[in-house]
């Protein structure tokens, strides 16, 4: 049995990175939006849905003809889709209303759903040769032990308790003026596993 937790902690970004994190929450929000609108034109033409990956496939493509797409990395781009399809299911199953278009304040936070470094196996396209090497996610920590995120550099983080388990994925949360990272932690009941950042809260969630 996993316990899955979150830890929130307070951000401090510069001014030109608070800039660029609000830009991308407004091409998230564009993303969801045209996503949400195309959904409702298909089903109207053919009575059937778009998935999550048809979606997915035709935002790669958009990418080589809106190039603004590419300031951002793609993981809290793909992300919005998985958003868009979770309120669509809590609608059909009574617990929420249908979809609607996000507004400004609606639309406040963005995830980067893989967290850290990972050893990849890179095979090498002339001789063929397989090698593993280290791999680093757009979103990770730093030597600083400061929340590097791709395209946007490292951002100082408020930690103030240990950590245990291992970092799935992160949230990135505007409120007002301020900002936030929500850690998602995944580790099992009976482990404790030292991490090198503290923490403010903890929300938990048994995973079965």
């Amino acid at each position: 049995m996993l316990v899955r937790m979150n830890y929130k902690y307070e951000m401090f970004p510069t001014e030109k990175q608070m800039q660029t994190m609000d830009r991308w929450l407004s091409i998230c929000r564009q993303q969801y939006n045209s996503a949400l609108l195309d959904k409702q034109r298909f089903y109207e033409k053919n009575k059937t849905g778009l998935s999550r990956h048809e979606l997915q496939r035709q935002q790669t493509k958009d990418k080589q003809t809106f190039p603004l797409l590419k300031t951002m990395p793609s993981q809290p781009l793909q992300e919005v889709f998985f958003r868009l399809e979770e309120a669509y299911k809590n609608f059909f199953e009574g617990r929420a209303r249908y979809p609607k278009i996000k507004r400004h304040k609606d639309y406040h936070s963005m995830t980067f759903t893989q967290f850290g470094v990972d050893k990849r196996k890179i095979k090498n396209k002339k001789t063929g040769k397989v090698n593993v090497r280290d791999v680093r996610y757009a979103a990770s920590l730093d030597e600083n032990n400061h929340l590097f995120i791709s395209k946007l550099g490292s951002v100082y983080v408020n930690f103030h308790r240990p950590i245990e388990g291992k970092v799935k994925q992160v949230t990135i949360k505007r409120r007002g003026h301020r900002w936030f990272a929500i850690f998602s932690v995944e580790r099992h009941v009976n482990e404790t596993v030292d991490f090198p950042v503290q923490s403010t809260g903890v929300a938990r969630q048994v995973l079965l």
